[in-house]
């Protein structure tokens, strides 16, 4: 579970926001700026989940080959994908809300291992509550409900490819 107070969640690159963390006034320069936060993306050091929302989020963060995928229900029940995102890691990667950036605690529960290297990151929005096999009798998420957001991470083989650098995660039609 991630949870966002400041409208955003992401993937990052912990080593690249090191300096902001415990650092309130520094993170919230970079954070108030979408140019700013286009720029970290573009640096492949940074990759939003953004539904424009405050809230707590389910997201699965799966790992693995080009091939692959979403399930048969997340297929199912999938809102959106979004264009794929650079994201270059130097050993690990955090997930959360934005303001766990300068969240010291925060940022070291929300880090995990990730083997160095380019990697293509492509976010899913499901519609969780959509599926009945999600959603139990009293409409609360049961456990093995569906997570609002998919993030597919594969191994980023050419590095001539083209990728989203904006903070809207998904293209509004």
């Amino acid at each position: 579970m991630v949870r966002t107070s400041a409208g955003l969640c992401a993937v990052w690159q912990p080593e690249a926001f090191k300096s902001m963390e415990d650092d309130f006034e520094l993170w919230e320069d970079w954070a108030t700026e979408n140019h700013e936060i286009e720029k970290s993306i573009s640096q492949g050091i940074f990759v939003p989940l953004n539904v424009g929302g405050d809230g707590v989020f389910q997201v699965t963060i799966r790992f693995g080959s080009p091939e692959l995928g979403l399930t048969e229900s997340e297929r199912r029940y999938r809102l959106v994908e979004s264009e794929p995102y650079l994201f270059t890691s130097l050993g690990s990667f955090a997930v959360g809300g934005i303001e766990d950036i300068c969240d010291v605690d925060r940022a070291a529960e929300n880090r995990f291992p990730l083997a160095e290297g380019r990697y293509s990151v492509v976010v899913n929005l499901l519609d969780w509550k959509a599926d009945p096999n999600s959603v139990g009798s009293d409409g609360r998420p049961l456990p093995s409900a569906l997570p609002d957001f998919v993030v597919l991470v594969r191994p980023e083989v050419s590095s001539g490819g083209v990728f989203r650098t904006k903070v809207e995660t998904f293209v509004r039609p």
